[in-house]
Parts: structure tokens; sequence; C-alpha cells
């Protein structure tokens, strides 16, 4: 070697003693779809009900052909859109319902709502309507839906787009509105 060749050494770090962190990116995968597949039933608040905590338990349809033929046969029982969309939520959420649940302040976790003591929670069917004063040709499923929101459209297809959204993503978080979710 020359005066004028310098010899290059390259700079030799110690080794850590931690280990190499790596991120396994099937590992995140597989627990992304473990958090989506533990969610298979859902409780949705029924707005108005605050003192009870009035509650809807669903399941998660089978597959989408279930949701397909509510929405055949109301779109053939109905010709205007908003009507079309109504009853669909309506037939949807009547389809997916597992039972009403109460959950007043104080309880930790929702409790089956049966008010004939039958040990299983109400449905949209006659095991509510007393309770909403409902009697005789009223007593069709669509009907309690509608009474036991008030009749009010509106709170009903805001209650569906919620379950929708879980539909969509079963992590995701309902008790925010739609537009404040970011989605």
């Amino acid at each position: 070697m020359s005066e004028h060749d310098t010899e290059i050494q390259t700079p030799v770090e110690p080794l850590s003693d931690e280990p190499v962190r790596s991120v396994s990116y099937v590992d995140l995968l597989k627990q992304d779809m473990q958090a989506l597949t533990e969610h298979e039933e859902v409780f949705i608040k029924v707005p108005g009900y605050e003192k009870s905590g009035l509650q809807v338990k669903y399941r998660l349809p089978e597959n989408g052909m279930e949701l397909d033929k509510i929405a055949r046969k109301v779109n053939r029982e109905y010709k205007e859109t908003f009507q079309r969309n109504l009853y669909n939520a309506i037939d949807m959420m009547i389809y997916l319902c597992e039972g009403l649940y109460v959950q007043p302040a104080g309880e930790p976790e929702p409790v089956p709502f049966d008010p004939e003591g039958r040990g299983q929670p109400a449905y949209f069917d006659d095991s509510i309507a007393g309770v909403l004063n409902m009697n005789g040709t009223e007593l069709r499923s669509r009907n309690i839906v509608k009474k036991l929101f008030n009749n009010n459209d509106f709170a009903i297809v805001n209650h569906a787009e919620r379950l929708n959204r879980w539909l969509m993503d079963t992590s995701a978080n309902l008790e925010v509105e739609f537009w404040q979710s970011g989605e």
C-alpha cells in the first residue's frame, strides 16, 4: 500500500442484545381475520329507550343470499324507492333478530327482555305486542317493529344502517353515527 492509498474501513456496529423484531404480515392478517370472525352477534340500541336500555340482538346471516331473498320479496311488494328501502330494512331486522334485551343503568350485560316469563327473550312478535298495547290485526312483525320505533321511519332506517355497518365490518364501532366514523 502506498501512502496515497487509503484503506476504507467499514465501521462495525456491535450486535444488540435485543432480538430483531420483524413484523409478520401473515400474523397481522390472521389477527384481523380473528377479530372479524369472533363477532357473530351484536347488540344494537333502540333509540328512545334509554331508561330500560332496550337493545336488539342480531346474528350474522349464513350468506348474502338470505338477505337477497328478503330484498327480492320486498321489491315485488313495493314500487316506491322509500318503501322498498324501509321494508327491506324492517324485514332484515326481523330476519336477523335473536331477541330483545334490556340493559338498565348499572347492569353489566344485556339481559333478555321476557315480558311473558317464557324463559326466552321477546322478538318482534306477539311476545312484545302486549307491552306495546297492540292487538288484533296489528300483530304482524312489521307493525310491531314500527310501533317499537314509535312509527318513526327515520329511526328504523338509522337502526338498520347500524346493522348494515356491522354486517360489513363486525368490528365497527356502532356507538358513533356514520358521519362521525370516518368511513
